[in-house]
């Protein structure tokens, strides 16, 4: 898959530079990384006396700014249990928003997922749930709140762009479709994006979590769920998955299947949607978690 086209860490303005060297150290050199959609500024900046730290900063009029600005505030209220880099400095200011953070040790896990990876990060999701509930920062969008307006597509009575297989499902979808939003509730701080690559494993087994941007409140279940769509599971059935963990035991079947729903008609509408110029491979990745819910929801209502 191609990478994401970014901006160099030269366009940042002298005086953000410099107030970040104020605060932590002089900035001696700076390493792109890969992974995410953004086209902001991120790497790992090397400072003065050896020590790394991780950047990411983008325009402060751009579409992801206030996507950075929650997470600064999401990653300051982190409680200590939560597998993450801790947040080190956030700025906002000379038309940027930059965040800084310790490193995550280790390194992204591959797809296909590889069998003591993706148990890592089963372990690492059963950890933030006990860390994050009940929510520890007020103010959050709940789940239906960060999907408002971005999912609704089966009560359409002009849909066109459907398989089959929804097309059949047609009257089933627009009625869980209608009352979805009273089911997926609950009051754990999900990250809602835990993706493979947003997700660093080290020497030692232990998964942490990172860009916390689309934070919300809901079940805890949920970024199980995501977790399984939003990634290659290879063979692996994901219903086994989810069975077999602990916030999939608890999660209430009907309850599932509404969120299996919204996340379809979210996938189906976005993959209909060309890529942004800098990274047009995000299309491919929407159309691979919408061959994924598609799957599991129908074999979910096989059963």
């Amino acid at each position: 898959m191609r990478p994401t086209r970014r901006r160099d860490f030269a366009e940042l303005p002298p005086s953000l530079v410099a107030e970040v060297e104020r605060r932590l150290s002089a900035v001696l050199g700076f390493e792109e990384r890969g992974g995410g959609f953004s086209d902001g500024v991120l790497g790992v900046a090397t400072l003065a006396g050896g020590a790394r730290v991780f950047v990411k900063a983008v325009p402060a009029d751009g579409a992801d700014a206030d996507g950075y600005r929650e997470e600064a505030a999401v990653s300051a209220a982190l409680p200590p249990g939560v597998p993450a880099p801790r947040l080190l400095l956030t700025c906002d200011q000379d038309g940027w928003v930059l965040l800084c953070s310790e490193v995550a040790p280790g390194d992204v896990p591959h797809e296909p997922w590889r069998p003591e990876e993706l148990s890592a990060a089963l372990d690492l999701l059963t950890a933030c749930a006990k860390e994050l509930t009940p929510a520890p920062l007020d103010g959050l969008p709940t789940v239906v709140a960060r999907m408002a307006g971005r999912c609704e597509i089966w009560q359409d009575p002009g849909i066109a762009t459907v398989g089959e297989w929804e097309r059949d499902h047609l009257p089933r979808l627009a009625e869980i479709e209608r009352e979805w939003q009273s089911l997926v509730t609950g009051d754990t701080m999900l990250h809602f994006d835990p993706r493979f690559d947003n997700i660093l494993i080290d020497e030692h087994g232990t998964a942490r979590l990172v860009d916390w941007g689309r934070a919300c409140v809901g079940p805890a279940w949920v970024d199980l769920v995501c977790l399984l769509l939003e990634s290659d599971l290879g063979d692996r059935d994901p219903e086994a998955v989810f069975a077999g963990h602990p916030l999939g035991r608890q999660a209430v079947p009907e309850h599932v299947d509404a969120l299996l729903v919204a996340l379809l008609g979210y996938w189906t509408r976005t993959a209909a949607i060309p890529g942004p110029a800098h990274a047009p491979q995000l299309r491919e990745r929407r159309e691979h978690s919408r061959r994924a819910t598609l799957a599991w929801l129908s074999a979910r209502w096989r059963r």
